[in-house]
């Protein structure tokens, strides 16, 4: 079993928020995989939370360390083409944005692989595609 996080649901890894302490506990005990996107998205989460005054330097600087040493340790799903295959019939079926469409086409590709997934997010949207495509999902 894999653990899928989009990057609201790694965000809770950062930040105390409801469901935060549930998603450190799966990030410490599972094998847990992100789109290679997660990055960007994140670190520009944690940017846009220091300029609107709702983190210090330090704690923005700190936050952007962790992120940086996670990804090292955690499985990251590559945009490539064939992973991207499927976007044309999720966008049809879905109403999901940009980048919501390449996490959940990066969480299919990885049951394509073989690997049983949970697909992690607390975006309800992008949860209830993921549900309806037939992934195990989780709220974050």
């Amino acid at each position: 079993m894999i653990h899928f996080l989009d990057t609201s649901a790694l965000a809770k890894r950062y930040v105390r928020e409801p469901g935060s302490r549930e998603m450190r506990s799966t990030l410490r005990r599972a094998r847990v995989a992100v789109a290679r996107i997660t990055y960007a998205e994140a670190l520009a989460a944690v940017a846009r939370a220091h300029r609107e005054h709702l983190i210090d330097v330090a704690e923005r600087d700190r936050i952007v360390a962790a992120i940086g040493e996670d990804f090292r340790e955690l499985t990251v799903v590559e945009i490539r083409p064939a992973t991207l295959a499927p976007v044309a019939g999720l966008v049809v079926r879905h109403p999901l944005r940009g980048y919501d469409v390449v996490q959940l086409a990066c969480a299919l590709a990885v049951r394509r692989a073989g690997l049983a997934v949970t697909f992690w997010s607390a975006d309800e949207r992008l949860a209830a595609a993921a549900d309806a495509e037939g992934l195990r999902t989780a709220r974050a």
